[in-house]
């Protein structure tokens, strides 16, 4: 049925396929929307701190697989730590607005004079910035927030190019572009020579195990995840390399092939470390038959943002497909709107 628009159609109510497909025109809009984003003033900027949860907090882990050179806090959680101080950079990511924890966090900021940037669509944090005067970025609105990733990662590597972090932004961003656009019309064929559906179809009947490692693949398994969660309403699980070995690799040796239903996945980058590397090739052969087999994701691209978006495409994809075969809609997410109304009352 995924090779069937209508039937497709008839489940994807959200039209999630359509706005995974607008990924890399969705980059080139959020690049010109950043041109503008100022920085607050502040003298040195010692730490980046981005608070943000889901989706929204995408944009501060792929900007942290970029660069090494400056600590960068992603700060899941109602407070912020007590060492953030007016010497780091808050960057308040909420597409909604109106996110509790992030605005929670503003106003803690406020009080501790804590340098702001506001990334969002509208909501209470768009209030809060334009009253405090903080330099904000308005990202269009009326999209799933996990659709809305380019606009929600963009602004933060602009921050980390204006801090001078991350260098060449709008080349890497331009390969990105080409890159995915030629990837876009491969991953929307029939499923014979589309690798998305393929791999949607050997993880129909699995629970995902995704493994990934420091860098590249880190950011884009940690985004397989939740998707797979979001969209193909499946459990799934992230296994980082190296540490993977000293821990979780006992307990999938110790799988008996055909007793279990997970299935592997390897995000592998060309600039995976040495050992990292090494790692990889044994712990797919101690625990790649007892998983029955490995499937593998390779990056393609020039500059590292290019790899990791190749990644990040392909595996949106893949959650989509998967929702469809399983017949879910892949937009829909009744349990989290449940438990936002429950928090309100």
């Amino acid at each position: 049925m995924i090779d069937d628009p209508k039937k497709i159609a008839e489940l994807d109510r959200g039209g999630m396929l359509s706005l995974v497909a607008a990924m890399p025109e969705m980059l080139l809009q959020a690049e010109k929307l950043s041109e503008r984003l100022e920085l607050p003033r502040i003298k040195k900027v010692e730490s980046v701190v981005l608070a943000g949860m889901g989706g929204s907090a995408m944009g501060g882990e792929i900007a942290r697989s970029l660069t090494s050179d400056i600590p960068i806090l992603l700060n899941r959680f109602y407070s912020l730590p007590a060492f953030v101080n007016d010497r780091s950079l808050l960057i308040a990511s909420s597409y909604s607005g109106d996110t509790e924890e992030v605005i929670s966090c503003v106003k803690e900021a406020r009080q501790k004079n804590i340098p702001v940037i506001a990334l969002t669509s509208g909501g209470k944090l768009a209030e809060i910035a334009e009253a405090e005067k903080y330099p904000k970025v308005i990202i269009p609105g009326g999209l799933p927030p996990r659709a809305a990733l380019a606009y929600l990662t963009l602004p933060v590597l602009k921050v980390l190019e204006k801090l001078g972090y991350i260098k060449n932004l709008s080349s890497q961003l331009q390969d990105a572009g080409k890159m995915l656009g030629n990837l876009k019309d491969e991953y929307l064929r029939g499923e014979r020579t589309n690798p998305a559906k393929q791999l949607a179809r050997k993880l129909q009947d699995k629970i995902p195990i995704i493994l990934a490692s420091p860098g590249v693949t880190r950011a884009a398994g940690i985004r397989f995840r939740c998707q797979l969660n979001e969209n193909s309403k499946k459990v799934a699980h992230l296994a980082l390399l190296p540490e993977m070995n000293h821990n979780e690799i006992v307990g999938l040796a110790q799988l008996k092939r055909g007793s279990h239903n997970f299935g592997l996945v390897v995000l592998r980058d060309e600039e995976d470390q040495g050992r990292v590397h090494k790692r990889i090739e044994i712990t797919k052969s101690l625990i790649g038959a007892n998983l029955g087999g490995v499937s593998e994701i390779f990056s393609t691209g020039k500059s590292q943002l290019a790899r990791i978006f190749s990644l990040i495409y392909l595996a949106d994809f893949v959650s989509v497909y998967l929702a469809l075969l399983q017949g879910q809609d892949p937009t829909a997410i009744e349990v989290i709107n449940r438990l936002k109304k429950e928090l309100q009352r």
